[in-house]
């Protein structure tokens, strides 16, 4: 504000030099103005001072405004326009212009004539001037800057200011209460959810921003922790109802030979009954205590390694042993070496064989080997074979197939659960495939290799 005041000043300015450099050849009287001016002639004298200049005019020999050259012998272009002076000396003291002592003051100038004498007789009533050029300074007084300045700053700071702030804070507080509010929403939401409504999702605003992003990750989410608390559900009910059977044949075989302790033929018999459904408890708590804590490894980084041929060879060479049906063969077994723990990769070969074994007539089939960065292994028997249908379903918790619905000779329903539980762990997959041409079933189950293995 206060250089705008100023640049309106420079512009009055030079329109007051103009009009009375206009006036000096008509021999017109000097004209009233509100600004200071001054025509001096090219020894140094002043002519017609105005206001300001006028209150020093009596005194102009004292060395005040000393810095104010005299008009030059011709007028030229370059001399007119802006001219700085020195610091302005103390004088009078005239209120509105006191504020001037001691300050560096701008004049602007500009050089008229040259005029004739009987010019300048008819403008300044004096006799014998001679013919010369003069030169009119006009005063650009900066106190009518600062008063304006001051005055706008009172302003801002009294009214503008307060009430711009309050509107600021009133456009904050209404934007920031619409860009919340799908926020808010959500909150309220997610507190219904929290309190047991785990069917509902967050609602999605309409804009496409990042408070809608967050909203379709969060419905994503709570999809998967509702899946998860199904699948939990599902264990729970399952794991209940396969304990009931073994438990049951356990009570059974106590309770009868107690109750009638003269029927019992043998009590080895007993206790080898209770020992059966004993192991058959155990082996289902292990099971379900294996895949508890796979799931719990899941997406965990492994630092232990172990080569799956070996495990392999291993497995075969204690089955083949043991002798009898069905014939374990291996003619394909390439290193390849995975990352996990013994005990895991362990599970999943041994599971994959009890499945082939317990379907297989003759023979089961393993092989190993690396296809990029996967270690595969395919166990292939010459059983019945699992039906398309059937081939994602095999590997759900508890369930079994028609040929083996028996508990006592089908198992509890995990083992294939756990092979592809224990497989996502580590990072792999597991799944049923196509045989081939000689039929029966094929488990293919893929694990990443190990990274030095890999480069």
């Amino acid at each position: 504000m206060h250089d705008k005041v100023l640049a309106m000043s420079v512009d009055q300015a030079r329109q007051e030099g103009s009009s009375i450099a206009y006036d000096i050849p008509k021999g017109l009287s000097p004209p009233e103005s509100l600004m200071s001016y001054v025509v001096v002639d090219q020894r140094g004298e002043w002519f017609n001072a105005r206001n300001l200049f006028d209150l020093y005019r009596l005194d102009t020999h004292s060395g005040w405004f000393s810095e104010l050259p005299p008009a030059p012998a011709n007028p030229t272009d370059t001399w007119t326009g802006l001219a700085h002076i020195a610091r302005f000396p103390d004088g009078p003291d005239v209120p509105g212009y006191r504020s001037l002592a001691g300050r560096t003051i701008t004049v602007w100038r500009c050089a008229v004539g040259p005029f004739t004498t009987a010019q300048l007789q008819a403008y300044t009533r004096r006799d014998g001037l001679p013919p010369q050029t003069l030169a009119v300074y006009v005063l650009i007084d900066p106190t009518d800057a600062d008063l304006a300045s001051a005055e706008v700053n009172l302003v801002l700071d009294g009214y503008f200011t307060p009430l711009a702030t309050l509107f600021v804070a009133l456009v904050a507080w209404s934007v920031t209460g619409l860009a919340l509010r799908p926020v808010e929403a959500i909150r309220r939401r997610m507190v219904r959810i929290g309190d047991g409504a785990i069917g509902e999702r967050v609602p999605v605003p309409p804009a496409r921003d990042g408070i809608r992003r967050l909203a379709e990750t969060t419905n994503t989410t709570l999809d998967k922790l509702e899946r998860a608390l199904q699948q939990q559900r599902r264990l729970v009910a399952d794991a209940s109802h396969e304990l009931r059977s073994p438990l049951a044949a356990l009570r059974s075989s106590l309770e009868v030979p107690l109750a009638h302790p003269h029927r019992v033929a043998s009590w080895p018999d007993v206790v080898t009954d209770a020992l059966t459904s004993t192991r058959r408890l155990q082996a289902l708590a292990e099971d379900l205590l294996l895949l508890a804590r796979a799931e719990e490894e899941h997406g965990t980084t492994e630092t232990d390694t172990v080569d799956l041929s070996d495990l392999v060879a291993e497995q075969i060479a204690e089955r083949t042993h043991g002798g009898g049906p069905p014939r374990f063969r291996a003619p394909e077994l390439e290193p390849a070496v995975v990352h996990g723990r013994e005990v895991l990769v362990g599970r999943i070969i041994r599971n994959l064989l009890d499945n082939a074994a317990r379907y297989a007539v003759d023979e089961v089939v393993v092989r190993v080997r690396t296809e990029a960065d996967w270690a595969v292994l395919t166990v292939h028997d010459d059983g019945p074979g699992i039906a398309p249908a059937d081939r994602e379903r095999v590997f759900d918790r508890f369930v079994r197939l028609d040929a083996a619905r028996t508990r006592s000779e089908g198992g509890a329903g995990l083992g294939l659960a756990l092979v592809r539980t224990i497989s996502r762990s580590l990072g792999g997959t597991a799944a049923a495939i196509e045989p081939g041409p000689g039929g029966g079933a094929c488990l293919l189950v893929r694990l990443p290799l190990h990274r030095e293995r890999c480069s």
